[in-house]
């Protein structure tokens, strides 16, 4: 009769599968939820810019914040956090490349 795995090999079998599961994401090319996310945040930014509506963006974002600091976040924090990216994003800023999509041929 075989006893339950240790803490450690149940910690690994599951470091395993999330790399397996990982991995098939990759290959399948799936955006993951924070892919979406910042792809999101950066397209809402840069369109409130292009259009001025800053009024109704920073409504959004203190909806954001609230949700947030529910969450358990320094409000403070938060709000400084969120200001940074903005105002990256108004300065031009734009994604990392992802290595891993481009063709190498």
């Amino acid at each position: 009769m075989t006893g339950r795995p240790s803490y450690k090999q149940r910690l690994a079998q599951k470091a395993e599968r999330q790399r397996d599961y990982r991995q098939r994401l990759k290959a399948r090319r799936r955006p993951s939820r924070a892919d979406i996310s910042i792809t999101l945040f950066h397209w809402l930014t840069q369109r409130t810019a292009r259009k001025g509506n800053w009024k109704v963006f920073d409504r959004m974002m203190d909806t954001v914040r609230d949700r947030l600091v529910a969450r358990g976040f320094d409000k403070v924090e938060t709000e400084q956090a969120i200001d940074a990216l903005v105002e990256k994003i108004e300065d031009g800023w734009e994604f990392q490349r992802k290595p891993e999509f481009e063709d190498n041929e």
